[in-house]
């Protein structure tokens, strides 16, 4: 095994300490500009989400989702509202609902896109998820008869 040897990042001579002061300034600015211009893009995407996943969710249901009741995620890439019962989730344009193992009551199995309300019918009706294991078996064939 070899030792690591550690080095410096630059071979240069240090700037004068007035010059320190100046670059830290502007890098300061320059930064804090840019953390402003994120923070502001994240900030309106995730409004732009929150209506988008009320829009979707009042055509479909009828039902408006308090805005205290909307979770997003910290990108604002995905929103999610939970409606009588039924946790709605917005990722990107496909809106779909989220459910557990139907056998086992575990885990996250997440719909077909919801793009009308026979979707929504087939996803509450007779949508079963299953994780690989919880599966019914299908009932032996019976040729008594």
């Amino acid at each position: 095994m070899s030792a690591h040897v550690a080095s410096s990042v630059t071979r240069h001579p240090s700037p004068q300490s007035s010059a320190i002061t100046l670059s830290r300034r502007e890098s300061s600015d320059w930064q804090a500009t840019a953390v402003a211009v994120y923070t502001g893009a994240i900030d309106a995407a995730r409004l732009q989400l929150r209506r988008r996943l009320d829009e979707r969710m009042l055509a479909l249901t009828g039902r408006e989702a308090p805005a205290e009741a909307i979770a997003m995620d910290a990108e604002g890439q995905s929103a999610s509202a939970v409606v009588d019962g039924v946790l709605f989730l917005l990722r990107r344009d496909d809106l779909v609902i989220v459910r557990p193992c139907a056998y086992c009551q575990t885990g996250r199995f997440v719909s077909e896109p919801l793009d009308g309300q026979a979707d929504l019918g087939y996803a509450l009706a007779v949508w079963a998820p299953y994780h690989r294991d919880c599966e019914p078996a299908d009932p032996p064939t019976d040729t008594s008869w």
